[in-house]
């Protein structure tokens, strides 16, 4: 079933992908992305059938107003919200504690400000008509280290805020959940490949890396999950993340 879906932080090339995905599956996208020239980059790149299924929102999330008038436009357009999807915010956490480890602290907390601003506008919507879905996309931590845009604060920020409004959500049929994303082909050639899957080998033999975009396309699951039967979980999808026993 085709939903009405939309997604923050669509400035980044991540969050394209994932409205791109979902384009693909047929559905209906908002996507927030604040520069007028990355918002008509990204809608050449789609086919005009496609692109007729998209609607860009342009404003300033961190102002309440603002951002509530972008909700109630976004809504309108969808014909109803049905699942919000939280972009990755793209953040070099080692990079900011070096450049300015004293405002550290206050960009984490202004990354969370908004994530709560958009939650709160959207929830405001789904207790309404008793069903929705939110889901907050990740790139595992260590990820990092390898060369992999991963954030290890705001990660972990976000599984908690996941747990937490799962818990106030429930009640409401609407369903938080997180999915992280382990290693996968970022375009290497072939020698490249190889030696990442080598190196992978800790985690099994001859270890397969499918590229994000197939990766992404596991957001369908907890999309077209029935409601109340997939909630404050982290699912982890593809190899390199850790298991809890």
């Amino acid at each position: 079933m085709n939903k009405g879906i939309l997604i923050t932080q669509g400035g980044y090339a991540f969050n394209q992908a994932i409205a791109s995905r979902m384009l693909a599956g047929g559905h209906r996208v908002v996507l927030h992305i604040a520069e007028t020239e990355q918002a008509a980059a990204y809608r050449r790149e789609l086919e005009e059938e496609v692109a007729a299924r998209l609607y860009i929102l342009q404003g300033d999330p961190t102002k309440p107003e603002s951002l509530q008038a972008m909700m109630e436009e976004g809504i309108h357009w969808l014909d109803g919200l049905d699942v919000m999807i939280h972009g990755d915010e793209m953040l070099d956490e080692e990079q900011m504690m070096m450049d300015r480890p004293e405002d550290f602290g206050h960009q984490i907390s202004a990354v969370f400000e908004e994530i709560f601003l958009w939650n709160q506008a959207a929830v405001q919507h789904m207790v309404k008509k008793k069903s929705g879905k939110i889901i907050f996309p990740i790139r595992y931590d260590t990820l990092y280290y390898d060369g992999y845009p991963s954030s290890p604060v705001v990660n972990h920020g976000k599984i908690s805020m996941m747990k937490c409004l799962s818990r106030e959500c429930s009640v409401f049929r609407i369903d938080v959940n997180v999915m992280s994303f382990g290693y996968h082909d970022v375009g290497w050639d072939r020698a490249g490949k190889k030696e990442m899957q080598r190196k992978l080998e800790i985690f099994g033999l001859k270890p397969v890396l499918k590229p994000l975009e197939d990766m992404l396309g596991m957001l369908e699951y907890l999309i077209q999950a029935p409601g109340s039967l997939v909630g404050g979980q982290n699912l982890e999808i593809g190899i390199g993340i850790e298991t809890n026993l």
